[in-house]
């Protein structure tokens, strides 16, 4: 069996055609289906069940294409981790953040981490938590700045940063005029706006459970996955929302940001996969604590 036997029916697995896979992979059709047959052969297992006008995997196909991944996607580490040369400091590093991270910790770290790393060539993508631990588990992004995941089976992780959620409201609300640390237990009539469970369940979580310790249930009008998104439908006045404490940052108009008293706290941490080799990660991590520290300790 060779590395590209399983590229061969990683392929045929995305095409279920033996035409089409063999075109991408710039073979011949004969060859591909000598060598998948070969594969069989070998394995003493029928990876595809075969008719005529169908190409389906078989049980037994359907498991030997969870290993091939994870095969893959060592090998595409190898790849990577070869350009990652002199401990961490060359190289190539795919970082992930989610919405929030960009409006606390997420700038400084990068512009920390270009400037005493000029050598590492860093590839920065947003997205929602749902995803990002999705990609880091499958290797497709080496390190997030995220929420805490709740599984943390095969992950590495490290809290960077802390802060309060605070309340949102619509400029002309009746609270936005008081001062002081408001109750949240005088939201209990309001309707809110949140990111869903299903992309970022750490923070829809926190948010629940706090309005049910105030004694109330959450009344949501609008789910949406990005908090600038949210920020800025509480200043049309659709709602109101409980947001990190550096979306005040955002400076969005008709807004009015309230402290609460004794707030959720919500953690930002820095999450990688532990069989990913690339030595720019604890480098890194290492630095993401160094300054997530230092940023706490100036809010």
């Amino acid at each position: 069996m060779e590395l590209r036997h399983l590229q061969y029916f990683a392929v045929l697995c995305e095409t279920l055609h033996f035409g089409r896979a063999a075109e991408r992979l710039h073979i011949s059709q004969p060859p591909l289906s000598r060598q998948i047959a070969l594969l069989e052969d070998e394995l003493g297992v029928v990876l595809f069940d075969r008719t005529r006008r169908t190409v389906n995997l078989s049980a037994a196909g359907e498991r030997f294409l969870q290993d091939v991944k994870e095969i893959l996607a060592s090998v595409e580490r190898a790849k990577r981790n070869a350009l990652a040369a002199n401990l961490g400091h060359s190289g190539s590093l795919s970082v992930g953040f989610m919405f929030a991270a960009a409006y606390s910790v997420m700038p400084p770290i990068t512009r920390a981490y270009t400037s005493e790393f000029p050598g590492v060539d860093v590839h920065l993508t947003e997205s929602i938590p749902r995803l990002l631990i999705q990609d880091i588990r499958e290797s497709n992004t080496d390190v997030a700045i995220m929420y805490p995941p709740g599984d943390t089976e095969g992950i590495e992780t490290r809290t960077v940063f802390r802060e309060p959620l605070v309340v949102a409201l619509p400029a002309e609300h009746p609270l936005a005029r008081g001062s002081g640390a408001l109750d949240a237990a005088r939201l209990c009539n309001e309707s809110f706006l949140i990111s869903p469970r299903v992309a970022a369940p750490y923070i829809y979580d926190a948010i629940v459970s706090h309005c049910k310790r105030s004694g109330f249930a959450l009344k949501i009008r609008l789910e949406t996955n990005y908090q600038q998104t949210i920020v800025n439908l509480v200043g049309q006045g659709i709602g109101v929302a409980l947001v990190h404490r550096s979306m005040k940052t955002a400076r969005p108009a008709n807004v009015k940001f309230r402290s609460l008293a004794n707030p959720p706290y919500v953690d930002v941490s820095v999450t990688w996969n532990k069989l990913n080799r690339n030595p720019c990660i604890p480098v890194f991590a290492k630095l993401a604590e160094r300054l997530g520290a230092q940023i706490k300790a100036r809010a």
